[in-house]
């Protein structure tokens, strides 16, 4: 199998092992979807706080809150604040650098594996689920709209207004102020 996919892993947030989690250095934010802390019954413990948060595509998401939760990565425990999101997505939820960073690992795509050192020595590892992976990757291209392409006639551009191109008395003007009383 080639190793250019996400790395996808379950992983226990809670009290609940919580599946189909992009490991994503390229998230500034741990993201959960409000399903999720609801499957939990977290749901009161969200401190509710709309805000935006933009994708790498520019496309904005106003947040639900945030939740401050544990993530077990065995021994390692490390408390982790996460985004709550209300969204259509494949995943389940995104652990970004501020969980990679605290845990001190080291993600490798070509590997499809998550490494990082455990107190008293030692290196732990959590493998990626690949066959999840293809399958997130397949649903979030489904939901994706296909381009469409109308036929354009010429006689349709003919009628298309054409803007003026000649400069305006206003352009030739430049520079010689405007009389404003202050």
């Amino acid at each position: 199998m080639p190793h250019n996919d996400a790395l996808v892993v379950s992983i226990q947030i809670a009290q609940a092992m919580v599946d189909r989690n992009h490991v994503d250095e390229g998230s500034a934010a741990n993201i959960l979807q409000l399903t999720i802390i609801q499957q939990m019954g977290l749901e009161a413990k969200i401190n509710k706080s709309a805000r935006s948060l933009t994708g790498f595509n520019g496309a904005t998401t106003v947040t639900v809150g945030t939740i401050d939760l544990d993530v077990y990565s065995p021994p390692v425990i490390s408390s982790q604040t996460f985004i709550v999101i209300d969204e259509v997505s494949p995943y389940n939820g995104i652990l970004g650098r501020p969980w990679i960073g605290k845990i001190n690992a080291i993600t490798s795509a070509t590997h499809q594996k998550i490494r990082y050192p455990i107190p008293g020595g030692g290196v732990c590892q959590i493998n990626s689920d690949q066959a999840m992976a293809r399958k997130c990757s397949a649903q979030g291209l489904k939901k994706s709209k296909p381009i469409q392409f109308l036929p354009v006639n010429q006689a349709d551009l003919e009628r298309v207004e054409q803007p003026d191109l000649v400069p305006s008395n206003r352009a030739s003007q430049k520079g010689k102020g405007i009389d404003i009383p202050l």
